[in-house]
């Protein structure tokens, strides 16, 4: 962004400092740990220990085996949902701890 230039959106420049810092990957994994837990709603987010994502996998920690199993035999509904939510294909994969 160089002296004198126009003004521009402050989204706009921040997607410029995020791509140039390469902070793409952090901000997507916040964004797909965040609608994650918006999907699966207070019952499961009271089950759920802990959420991170790994090499375009969500990764949850569940403290209920008998919701662990459920979950994971709904995996390939939820990964579609969680990425239609997202408007863009960031996971391949959901597992269940």
């Amino acid at each position: 962004m160089a002296m004198g230039s126009e003004p521009q959106p402050l989204g706009q420049i921040l997607k410029e400092i995020i791509r140039r810092w390469g902070l793409q990957p952090r901000v997507d994994a916040m964004r797909i740990v965040e609608t994650w837990a918006a999907l699966a709603g207070p019952q499961i987010n009271r089950v759920t220990d802990s959420a991170w994502v790994r090499d375009r996998k969500l990764y949850v920690r569940l403290t209920s085996a008998a919701w662990r199993h459920t979950l994971h035999l709904q995996r390939a509904q939820w990964c579609a949902r969680l990425n239609e939510a997202l408007g863009a294909s960031l996971i391949d994969d959901i597992v269940f701890k």
